[in-house]
């Protein structure tokens, strides 16, 4: 009776915690690689040129591994990363890659959080403190095997890297970019009205 009563303790045992170990791979794992995969993916491109086919403006194209930016915004005047003076409303943006979070510290005393995505282990997201040097409401992203047109709300803080909204998953507060800070479309929109360049962005674990 006692040999019954332990084999059903370990059987409930595994069932309970191998569950929850099949769900960790599964969210952390397995999800993040497919959604990865199909990001580089040519029938994803297609997918994506096919949705946003009328892209209002595709002179802003932006190579997204390109050490050089060929950015050239209509409405908006980039300055370079040495001559960002600072945000004079006082809002600025903390970005936590542990906990893939977004929290926009307002002046005002609110302070929003927001789940974001950060870039996978292979293409980190910096960590540092930098300062929002352009702002282009709509823009297009490329680079080898992907083609995003029509990105909402990008804010370039270091070089290539932003935020910027992310219509192709809904994977966040998981890892899943190339280094930028993926957001909802609300999300993203919340924090570019409220940000200028110059908006301090602290990015840390």
């Amino acid at each position: 009776m006692r040999k019954i009563t332990i084999i059903s303790s370990l059987t409930i045992f595994f069932l309970i915690f191998g569950s929850f170990g099949l769900l960790f791979v599964r969210e952390q794992v397995v999800y993040p690689l497919l959604d990865a995969r199909r990001l580089n993916s040519n029938e994803l491109v297609e997918e994506i040129k096919t949705y946003r086919g009328k892209y209002p403006n595709p002179k802003n194209y932006v190579m997204w591994n390109s050490q050089i930016l060929n950015i050239q915004p209509e409405t908006l005047i980039a300055k370079s990363e040495t001559d960002v003076l600072g945000d004079a409303s006082g809002n600025w943006i903390e970005i936590n890659l542990s906990t893939q979070t977004l929290c926009f510290h307002e002046t005002s005393g609110g302070t929003p959080c927001f789940p974001v995505s950060t870039g996978l282990a292979w293409t980190p997201t910096p960590a540092g403190n930098f300062h929002v040097w352009i702002k282009l409401p709509v823009t297009t992203m490329a680079g080898p095997g992907y083609y995003l047109p029509g990105i909402h709300w990008t804010m370039y803080f270091h070089g290539a890297y932003s935020t910027h909204e992310a219509y192709w998953h809904n994977n966040f507060g998981h890892p899943m970019s190339h280094g930028c800070v993926n957001m909802r479309i609300d999300d993203a929109k919340y924090i570019y009205d409220r940000s200028e360049v110059g908006t301090l962005v602290n990015v840390h674990y």
